[in-house]
């Protein structure tokens, strides 16, 4: 017992320095993303991506990977950053996110991307925001968005990369955070 605190040894509180990072707290998405970039590039690579889900009980087939990739890289940039990371790890069903899309979500995103490619003259996979506003406009006739909620939708919101253009996954994760692609909405629709 310590004659000021009147607590034993046993009792009393360890010091800071005996704790890695030396007392301070780490949030456990930074902890995880920092272990799983391997080459320590700021990015989470495929590979890197497939060894963290398989680590934590979760094997992803190349297609499985594949669609991780266009959920999570939600600016097209083609790396998954801290944030996008981020943003994935905070959900509890962060791995039923990654999950691929049954045969009725299947349809649904591939009259997205046909309707997104029919506006992509170009072939560049970005659409500005004209264009966009117009195809958004058909995913409203098609059925696939509701007219009174999306048609006022914010294009700034939605373009992550800030490019003033949208790419095909920032609109898969625009369509996925509204709840119009996703495993618990299409079935119930």
């Amino acid at each position: 017992m310590t004659a000021a605190s009147g607590r034993t040894r046993k009792d009393a509180p360890l010091s800071p320095s005996r704790f890695a990072f030396g007392g301070k707290t780490k949030p456990l998405s930074e902890l995880m993303f920092k272990k799983y970039d391997v080459d320590n590039n700021g990015s989470i690579s495929c590979n890197e991506l497939r060894s963290l889900c398989y680590d934590l009980g979760y094997y992803l087939s190349d297609d499985e990977i594949a669609w991780a990739w266009t959920v999570m890289d939600k600016d097209g940039s083609g790396t998954i950053d801290y944030n996008e990371f981020t943003e994935w790890w905070k959900t509890s069903s962060r791995f039923e996110y990654l999950k691929m899309p049954n045969e009725q979500q299947a349809n649904r995103l591939c009259r997205v991307i046909e309707i997104f490619r029919s506006y992509d003259k170009t072939n560049t996979g970005t659409l500005d925001r004209a264009q966009f506003t117009t195809m958004i406009q058909d995913l409203v006739e098609e059925g696939i968005l509701n007219g009174s909620g999306h048609l006022a939708c914010e294009f700034d919101e939605i373009d992550r990369s800030h490019d003033k253009r949208i790419n095909i996954n920032e609109l898969i994760a625009w369509l996925i955070n509204i709840r119009v692609l996703g495993n618990d909405t299409i079935e119930k629709s």
